[in-house]
């Protein structure tokens, strides 16, 4: 009888491949549920929701592998595997890009278990320092047992309050393609689902986390459409971000039931994770660790469990909450006060009643020379992000170098306009406020819009520059960059 049992239930998964697609997505996802989708911050988060895409920087790659149990369902030796890769790069004013490819099969020779090889192609684009919009476009194809495909279209939206607040929603399968060709005469179409909840971030020096709630409707079948419904509480913590080493916890557990085939069946069950991730100073590498247990009953009524493992590289290892009640920055720098109170200079960057003012130069015309300085070119790409709630500002400068430089401290200065001539004495004198730190410049520097009289810097069109020194004591600065605080 159980073998009957297996059987009929494997040709049910042959005409139904991509019912339990959220379940196998990545390490980081796996650990927390679908969740996730609240933060999608890696490459593979871009196959929950792709308008966080927007919220992503930098560039990443991403590679995990995830060992199946049979659950009793084999009729012959199958060692299923389900297998994932992704990259996505990010350019400033275009937005960000996601490319992931999945496979899932068996590596038994002779199987009951078809292969199935997914292509998305997403973006996102943030509309304004909260809002982010995203799209992906999806390929599927199923082999082993004929060759079926389909083409399809997810779309969500995404919300980032500065004070931690997080919201999104998102549809997958809009379209509900049909794979094409019939399979034993029946007309099987990809799942649409619609996922939608809410969270919120907390972040301090040493550690930062998040509480998510989400909700899933799907909508399938093959005989005819179902309407089921899902919810995940879900949690994620990192600690001492500000190390060489941080590592995250991570859990979740959802309730309700999910389509197989035309049989509704009880998804509810925990799951939970765990990261580490090494700062190597230009790039990050992070390991993720899932347990997840089987979201359908077996036939001796056991529930096996799946285990995850991922490698992500690149930018932005350990995910930046945001800041907390406090304003403190996930990854802190502290600025620098002035003793003596600095004058405010005007556009024409008027001097000190002590001093000769200067001749008034057009901006347009005024450079600064830096080179005249000893200070060497530092070719970085930067990209500004203002931030405001209330009384509360964020402004995050987004840094990527295009030079490997081994720098040992760096410092950036915000001006109200370029000075002309350049040296540590002149900078300190006219820049509002400094931000700096030691080693090399992070992905986020974080400044909290206050000057040195600890007053906020009003708004309008400003003006910073990004200067390092190497272990040689070699000096770099960028290029003068603009920027306008709301």
């Amino acid at each position: 009888m159980k073998k009957l049992l297996g059987i009929a239930f494997l040709l049910l998964l042959v005409a139904a491949p991509v019912s339990a697609a959220d379940f196998l997505t990545s390490a980081r996802g796996g650990g927390m549920g679908f969740s996730y989708f609240l933060l999608s911050d890696d490459a593979s988060g871009a196959l929950y929701n792709p308008s966080a895409l927007g919220f992503t920087k930098g560039w990443q790659s991403h590679l995990m592998y995830a060992k199946l149990n049979d659950y009793e369902y084999q009729i012959v030796k199958e060692k299923p595997y389900y297998g994932q890769f992704g990259v996505v790069y990010s350019r400033p004013n275009l937005g960000t890009f996601a490319l992931n490819s999945i496979q899932s099969g068996s590596f038994s020779k002779l199987t009951n278990i078809p292969t199935f090889n997914h292509m998305a192609l997403s973006y996102g684009r943030q509309l304004s320092p909260s809002w982010s919009l995203g799209g992906s476009l999806k390929y599927l194809l199923e082999t082993g047992f004929g060759e079926r495909s389909a083409f399809d279209l997810d779309l969500g939206f995404s919300y980032r309050a500065p004070y931690g607040l997080t919201a999104a929603f998102a549809a997958e399968n809009i379209i509900r393609s049909a794979l094409s060709p019939d399979y034993l005469g029946m007309k099987e179409y990809l799942p649409r689902r619609f996922r939608f909840g809410a969270g919120y971030t907390f972040a301090a020096e040493k550690f930062q986390g998040a509480l998510l709630l989400s909700n899933q409707f799907e909508e399938w079948g093959v005989s005819e459409k179902t309407l089921t419904n899902l919810t995940n509480l879900a949690t994620e913590w990192w600690f001492f971000q500000d190390r060489t080493v941080s590592f995250a916890t991570r859990g979740g557990y959802s309730f309700g039931k999910a389509l197989q085939f035309d049989r509704k069946t009880d998804y509810s069950g925990p799951t939970l994770g765990t990261s580490i991730n090494w700062n190597l100073g230009l790039n990050n590498v992070r390991l993720d660790y899932a347990w997840q247990k089987y979201p359908f009953e077996t036939n001796d009524g056991s529930s096996p469990s799946n285990h995850f493992v991922a490698m992500t590289f690149g930018w932005g290892g350990v995910p930046t909450f945001g800041p907390s009640r406090a304003d403190r920055p996930a990854q802190p720098q502290a600025l620098q006060p002035k003793a003596p109170a600095q004058p405010k200079p005007a556009e024409s960057l008027k001097k000190p009643t002590s001093a000769p003012a200067p001749v008034e130069v057009p901006l347009k015309v005024q450079e600064t020379n830096v080179e005249q300085a000893k200070y060497m070119p530092f070719d970085v790409e930067m990209e500004v992000s203002s931030l405001i709630a209330m009384d509360t500002k964020r402004i995050v400068f987004y840094v990527r170098p295009r030079q490997v430089v081994k720098t040992t401290f760096w410092r950036l200065y915000v001006f109200k306009a370029k000075i002309k001539e350049w040296n540590e004495e002149e900078a300190q004198r006219w820049a509002l406020a400094t931000v700096e730190g030691k080693g090399v410049p992070p992905i986020n520097i974080i400044w909290n819009g206050t000057g040195s009289d600890g007053e906020y810097i009003p708004g309008g069109k400003y003006f910073f520059i990004l200067t390092a020194t190497s272990s040689k004591g070699e000096k770099f600065a960028t290029e003068w960059h603009s920027f306008k605080l709301q």
